[in-house]
């Protein structure tokens, strides 16, 4: 085998790029994006990827080029990094997720066949040429043989995580309840409902506390906010998938990261592993922050928990839906009678 020579302050570089960038995340090894690996020798270490990491890499190897230089630059780094440190990068999550969306395996197996395909083809070299901007442009990928795979499947944790969405949508945009009101129901419907996932009750901050881009700038109808429910759902599902993973590591041979370029999603992660219940204070008032505290303190305490199996969460999901639907409906109608009254 050929022997790769690269020069440290290539490496030096690189890593320094994506400290900047904070791409990187895993709650004791980089809470705050910047991975320090004190005290993990001789553990293996597995990235999990999120779509936009992997679309990026599926384009750079399909196209020879990504035209966006700062997704090249990223894109490349992150590989270049993860070759010269033997960690390994894991794409079935976000293969999963596009197989939903095309319901179907058939342009997911596409994809995994490059990926798998990507460290056979090309070298260590080629990524750190393209991130010290030594080149542009790599040879197209060439695939020989075709597999078919399986990622078409059931998630629970998607499920659950959708149903969230739905509920938080509802509260969002109903006008019948104020901020406190909302937090309380949501916690209870959680709480008598489905697992407890410490990311989403962040998540909510986000949005009901208008931290959060998601429903900004889109039209009030169901199509469109649903398929936004059904995006962020995704977002939280490789959150706390990746939790089940880290959440068993201490005496694991095996250590999981997570890698993702979408900024609200790295400052979710941020917000929730600060562990501080603080954030309710300092976007709602002291006040109603405190009242917000204890109802969420009511959901993380010992309890019966609710039956989980897909019938009754697809069961939930049409209930939550309509519900949905009919929010929209008289937010819509309320606009249009304000709108009328204006003019």
């Amino acid at each position: 085998m050929k022997l790769i020579e690269i020069k440290e302050s290539e490496l030096k570089s690189i890593t320094l790029f994506l400290i900047d960038k904070k791409i990187i995340l895993h709650p004791i090894i980089s809470p705050d994006g910047i991975p320090d690996f004190s005290g993990y020798e001789g553990r293996e270490f597995i990235v999990i990827l999120d779509r936009n990491i992997l679309i990026g890499i599926i384009r750079l190897v399909n196209n020879g080029e990504l035209k966006d230089t700062h997704s090249l630059k990223v894109i490349s780094c992150f590989l270049a990094w993860s070759e010269f440190n033997n960690i390994a990068l894991n794409s079935g999550l976000a293969l999963t997720e596009y197989s939903h969306h095309h319901g179907s395996n058939i342009e997911s197996s596409k994809e995994n066949n490059i990926f798998l395909h990507i460290y056979k083809q090309y070298s260590p070299r080629d990524w750190f040429d393209l991130a010290m901007g030594k080149t542009k442009t790599i040879p197209k990928i060439e695939l020989e043989k075709r597999k078919d795979f399986e990622f078409f499947l059931e998630d629970d944790h998607f499920k659950m995580h959708y149903l969230e969405m739905l509920k938080l949508s509802q509260l969002y945009f109903s006008d019948e309840h104020e901020i406190v009101k909302k937090f309380e129901l949501f916690h209870k419907w959680v709480f008598d409902n489905i697992l407890i996932c410490k990311y989403t009750t962040y998540f909510a901050v986000m949005l009901l506390g208008g931290k959060s881009k998601t429903f900004r700038k889109n039209e009030i109808d169901y199509e469109s906010i649903n398929r936004i429910c059904n995006n962020v759902a995704w977002d939280l599902t490789y959150l706390s998938f990746w939790s089940t993973q880290y959440y068993y590591e201490k005496d694991a041979k095996q250590v999981y990261l997570f890698a993702t370029m979408d900024k609200e999603l790295r400052d979710l992660f941020f917000l929730t592993h600060k562990e501080s219940l603080e954030i309710y204070k300092e976007v709602f008032g002291e006040q109603k922050g405190q009242t917000i505290i204890n109802s969420v303190s009511e959901i993380y305490v010992k309890r019966n928990k609710p039956e989980i199996n897909p019938i009754v969460l697809d069961k939930m999901i049409q209930e939550e839906q309509i519900n949905l639907n009919e929010t929209l409906n008289r937010k819509t109608l309320s606009n249009n009678v304000h709108d009328d009254h204006v003019g």
